[in-house]
């Protein structure tokens, strides 16, 4: 269970509350960090900080120039060619849905005004989890994705969370010649998206 993704979701919980909120979900789902030292924990905060520093650059850049990383949900892009595979990446983010905890037995009872509050920590999880996904397949040296899902589901104690699953892929452009010998070949290809960062 990522504690840090539920003190980065719900933005009201200080580092020392996450740290006790992650006590108690580490008994629930388990961690790597149960068996931790203070100072191991101490550290993988400190490395978790930094990293969170370099996605944030990395999303403001791809900002403002969305060409630094291709997106679908189909397995190619039009005018694009993969030359190298980099792996299944799957990210996760889990918040609280702002309920009672009983209110995981009257979902489908709410009113408007609590439909709307779970959509909008719905989007949240997912933008999160997107943002995550991005990052991921720059670090391990892609600048495109296929074949992008999401999936949402329900957790006790009054969370749920957001899975977002693609391939990483280096992808590099076509020539006019290729591209029109790509589409005589194999008919028309899937149109590739340019990305969008969604702010957490």
């Amino acid at each position: 269970m990522c504690w840090r993704c539920l003190w980065e979701a719900t933005s009201v919980m200080s580092l020392e509350e996450a740290l006790e909120k992650r006590d108690e979900l580490d008994e629930d789902f388990g961690s790597d960090l149960a068996d931790a030292s203070p100072q191991e924990r101490k550290q993988a905060l400190e490395a978790d900080e930094k990293r969170e520093q370099a996605k944030q650059a990395f999303l403001d850049a791809l900002e403002k120039n969305p060409s630094l990383m291709m997106t679908t949900a189909g397995s190619s892009f039009e005018g694009w060619r993969v030359t190298e595979y980099r792996g299944t990446l799957s990210t996760d983010a889990v918040v609280g849905a702002g309920l009672p905890a009983e209110a995981d037995a009257i979902v489908s009872d709410l009113t408007d005004q609590r439909s709307l509050l779970l959509g909008s920590k719905m989007e949240r999880a997912k933008r999160i989890a997107w943002n995550e996904l991005l990052f991921r397949a720059h670090e391990a040296g892609a600048n495109g994705i296929l074949a992008i899902r999401y999936d949402v589901y329900m957790l006790p104690k009054g969370l749920f969370g957001a899975s977002v699953t693609g391939t990483a892929v280096a992808i590099e452009q076509l020539s006019q010649l290729n591209q029109a010998l790509s589409q005589d070949l194999f008919g028309a290809s899937v149109t590739s998206t340019a990305v969008k960062v969604k702010k957490a």
